[in-house]
């Protein structure tokens, strides 16, 4: 699934694809050599392997919720997906197979592609000694299904999820039902994490719901004709259930210690973890919240934290130029993201294509990528990930060009009529000045970004600010669309893509992720013909126009795909960089005994 930190399509009838201003070249990605200094994966390390000592983790913010089916946070999600939860399936994180987690094997595929019948393993439990049984997936797909729990980033997948249900009353055998075919259903139903039903739903409530009756709530939302469904969802919805021990529940590796808000989540290892084929070798990982970026630089010098991800580029090249001489190393790791910036099309701003076109050509992404990022990050036209067998390469590279910015915006009726500077135009009987506002989440390479374009757009006569929140704040103004711009990033699924998520006009409600409010009524007929298209050639067809029409749109600007930065303490062995969300994986890592820094 796509994080703050998944991607899927479908087509009602294929068209010719439209040809954007006047032609097209083959034009290549331009990589700027960033592959040739990318950290290589090594071979496994291992031999004379020890369990203890711990990894200490510095995050910029506290995780928004722990519990899998109620948030939509990439933080939350590294936490979540590899110490705490387990899902059916996951995938092999150099090739991307999908392989068997908690199930025994890949699912049975009924020839029409409506149902998925899957044999779970006998012997998973969850950390407090309870078995994980089909009766807890049950469980876990009628909590996202629910329509008032906070699941609107996964409950677009199932949609069309019909049922789940027990196959002939075997608690290990689940069978999942859908109403209509979806090419990426193994992919959705095989990564969800989940949750215990005997913890998180204390009083039976679901066992009154049945997935009729969820299925039929779409229609009429009242909380008063569902007052069990309400019930529950308040229940799972709350703060104490995603932070507390008793709640965050999980059957993977690690168990929740503690969560000190704004300062530490501490996970201990679940030494009674099922998994007996698969080691997990830190004693504790601590994931310290340390806002400012100077001081977490400070803290890595100081042996104080052992891992961290180097948000600004220049601490990363110049302010630990030889990490060596405080025990550091570092990694240059490709990973599945990109940073964009969205553009609220609600706004009297943004809700021309011409316009958001126009900050296109006023944004120099070369510059920003040579004098910000030293060259460690690649220029992007589109949501789909540049090392993607789906991404457009013939997508044109929209030039820094101040000029065509300014032709634009006066085609779209941005003129400066009272010569006072600022570019202005008639809404609604009122003149309007062009003046907004950057949202931004206290990151400060953002920040240097965001002055950066305020100081290009003086330039063609239009004035913005920056205005920095929490980050807490900042997620709910964005979900909420209180905002008129802002510098953000997706973190992006390995498997095949479906855009629904993100750019579906019908995830722009109830703080779904299509948060810049993007509607387009063929954009949406892709999409969906891209969710019930088996062929593989035929979706690429189906992405390529898709990816053209967002090209023409513009409701992003793609920015660039950054390249991983981090530093972390030389005394582990086995670490591996992938190219994979959440790259290192730190159960992974393990300490000599003689540098053990923590009994």
């Amino acid at each position: 699934m796509k994080k703050f930190g998944l991607f899927f399509v479908i087509i009602l009838s294929l068209t010719v694809l439209f040809t954007i201003a006047g032609g097209r070249k083959k034009k290549p990605v331009m990589e700027n050599n960033v592959s040739s200094i990318l950290t290589p994966l090594q071979e496994p390390d291992i031999v004379d392997a020890v369990q203890g000592d711990w990894v200490i983790k510095q995050e910029m913010s506290d995780a928004e919720k722990l519990n899998p089916v109620v948030t939509n946070d990439a933080t939350a999600d590294e936490i979540i997906s590899y110490y705490l939860f387990e899902k059916l399936l996951s995938q092999d994180r150099i090739t991307y197979e999908l392989v068997p987690e908690i199930a025994k094997d890949l699912p049975v595929l009924s020839e029409d592609h409506l149902t998925y019948t899957f044999d779970i393993k006998e012997n998973v439990k969850f950390s407090d000694g309870s078995p994980l049984t089909g009766e807890d997936i049950i469980f876990t797909f009628k909590a996202i299904k629910n329509p008032f729990t906070d699941a609107q980033a996964l409950r677009n997948y199932f949609v069309d999820l019909e049922r789940v249900e027990l196959v002939d009353g075997n608690k290990f055998k689940v069978r999942f039902v859908f109403k209509q075919p979806y090419f990426r259903a193994i992919y959705a139903v095989g990564d969800i994490k989940i949750v215990p039903k005997k913890i998180l739903d204390p009083e039976n409530l679901n066992d009154k719901i049945s997935f009729e009756m969820i299925n039929n709530s779409y229609t009429n939302l009242d909380p008063a004709n569902y007052p069990d469904m309400k019930k529950f969802a308040d229940f799972l919805n709350s703060q104490e259930v995603s932070r507390s021990p008793k709640y965050v529940v999980g059957s993977g590796p690690y168990k929740l210690e503690s969560w000190t808000t704004g300062q530490q989540i501490v996970l201990i290892r679940n030494d009674n973890w099922w998994n007996k084929d698969e080691k997990a070798y830190p004693k504790k990982i601590v994931f310290k919240t340390i806002t400012d970026q100077n001081a977490a630089i400070v803290s890595a010098k100081n042996n104080e934290i052992d891992l961290m991800y180097v948000v600004q580029p220049v601490d990363f090249v110049e302010n630990v130029k030889e990490p060596e001489k405080f025990g550091l190393k570092k990694a240059l790791v490709l990973e599945p993201v990109y940073s964009y910036i969205g553009w609220n099309n609600e706004t009297p701003y943004f809700s021309d294509p011409k316009v958001r076109m126009a900050m296109s050509y006023a944004i120099d992404r070369a510059s920003i990528i040579e004098k910000i990022f030293y060259g460690m990050a690649v220029p992007i036209q589109s949501h789909v990930f540049y090392k993607s067998e789906y991404y457009d390469s013939t997508l044109p590279i929209i030039p820094f060009d101040l000029e065509k910015s300014k032709q634009l915006l006066s085609e779209a009726g941005w003129k400066d009529t009272d010569g006072d500077g600022i570019l202005d135009k008639m809404i609604d009987g009122k003149k309007v000045d062009f003046k907004f506002m950057f949202t931004n989440n206290n990151n400060p390479t953002r920040r240097k970004i965001a002055l950066i374009i305020i100081d290009a757009l003086k330039q063609i006569g239009i004035s913005a600010d920056i205005q920095d929140y929490e980050w807490s704040v900042f997620l709910d103004r964005v979900k909420r669309h209180e905002f008129d711009a802002a510098i953000m990033a997706w973190q992006l699924s390995t498997g095949p893509e479906d855009p629904y998520q993100i750019w579906h006009s019908s995830q722009s409600k109830d703080k779904g992720s299509n948060t810049i409010s993007y509607k387009n009524e063929r954009s949406d007929e892709l999409i969906e013909l891209n969710r019930v298209t088996f062929d593989d050639s035929v979706r690429k067809i189906i992405l390529k126009e898709w990816q053209e029409i967002i090209y023409k749109d513009q409701p992003y600007t793609f920015l660039w795909t950054p390249t991983g930065r981090y530093l972390y303490a030389d005394r582990f062995k086995n670490t591996r960089w992938y190219s994979y969300p959440n790259s290192p994986l730190m159960k992974e890592w393990w300490t000599p005994t003689t540098l053990a820094r923590y009994n």
